[in-house]
């Protein structure tokens, strides 16, 4: 009752001191309004009574839900600092990466440049490997035909060896032959002066007067172009020796004071000895002005005939 009155008082307080006067001035006595007037009071001491519970129930309503409410935003605000701190680490992460992604690019165009060196290097090296193949195969084929000339060589040589053998011999058996033929020459020569001084004893035996009969039957025979002996117009006895393997030329001089007649041809006569006999000669007789042994003007030369085998 205490307390609903407190409460009564509070509430009676609270309200305006004029209504309160009027109230007070329109108010029974108190005899007969005392119990009316505690009915009413405890009527409103119990509502406050209600109200009070209510408010209390709200007020911890208010503070379970202020208890919550701080619990969720200790609870958001752990959250946000774990969010905070995943972003922070995102964004480190994230630069990292980036970091990271630089060096790549950097190590990528680096390794990419260092294959581009190297396959550079490649190529100057299969050049290089290309060009040493090349030369070695010269090389080796200079090297064979080194060889094969080196083999030619020394056939050719053995060759030779056997043919300077062979001239030797040949030169050896020029010599001897020509000391024979000089000798046979002179022979020859003896009995031309025995048969020229014979002739000349038959010649002034037969008498002076058979002699212009002769001289001048020879003449007439020549004027009707048949003469019947051959017209010497000079003699010439050498030798020539051609070793195998060998050329060589002689030149045959009519000379300025010779005075060949249109009906008369001049005779060549010359004698091959060949030795050993199964070997041959080719020679040739060409025609013309002859001052040197020159191959154009043998080309040039008007020639009787060419390259005739004698065996």
């Amino acid at each position: 009752a205490a307390a609903g009155g407190g409460g009564g008082g509070g509430q009676m307080s609270g309200e305006d001191p004029d209504a309160h006067a009027a109230a007070a001035v329109e108010e029974p006595p108190a005899a007969a309004t005392a119990p009316k007037y505690r009915g009413e009071k405890e009527v409103v001491s119990s509502m406050l009574m209600t109200e009070l519970s209510e408010a209390k129930s709200r007020i911890d309503r208010l503070e379970s839900l202020n208890s919550a409410l701080l619990h969720r935003a200790s609870k958001l605000e752990k959250s946000n600092e774990a969010l905070a701190d995943e972003r922070d680490e995102a964004v480190n992460r994230m630069t990292n990466l980036q970091l990271e992604l630089r060096m790549a690019r950097m190590e990528t165009e680096n390794a990419a440049r260092a294959v581009r060196e190297k396959e550079s290097s490649l190529a100057e090296m299969q050049l290089e490997i290309d060009l040493v193949t090349r030369s070695a195969m010269d090389a080796n084929a200079r090297a064979q035909e080194g060889m094969e000339a080196a083999k030619t060589v020394g056939m050719d040589k053995a060759h030779v060896e056997e043919l300077e053998a062979k001239v030797t011999a040949l030169q050896e058996w020029a010599m001897a032959s020509a000391e024979a033929k000089r000798l046979s020459s002179e022979r020859v020569k003896v009995l031309e002066d025995k048969l020229a001084s014979s002739e000349r004893e038959l010649g002034s035996s037969t008498g002076s007067g058979a002699g212009k009969d002769l001289s001048s039957e020879v003449g007439s025979d020549d004027a009707l172009g048949g003469p019947k002996s051959d017209r010497r117009l000079w003699t010439k006895r050498s030798n020539l020796v051609v070793g195998a393997g060998m050329v060589g030329g002689r030149v045959v001089e009519l000379g300025a004071d010779v005075d060949v007649r249109p009906n008369e041809s001049v005779v060549l006569r010359w004698k091959f000895d060949l030795t050993p006999s199964d070997v041959d000669i080719l020679f040739s007789v060409v025609r013309g002005r002859w001052n040197d042994n020159s191959a154009a003007k043998l080309a040039r030369a008007d020639t009787l005939f060419r390259d005739r085998v004698v065996k």
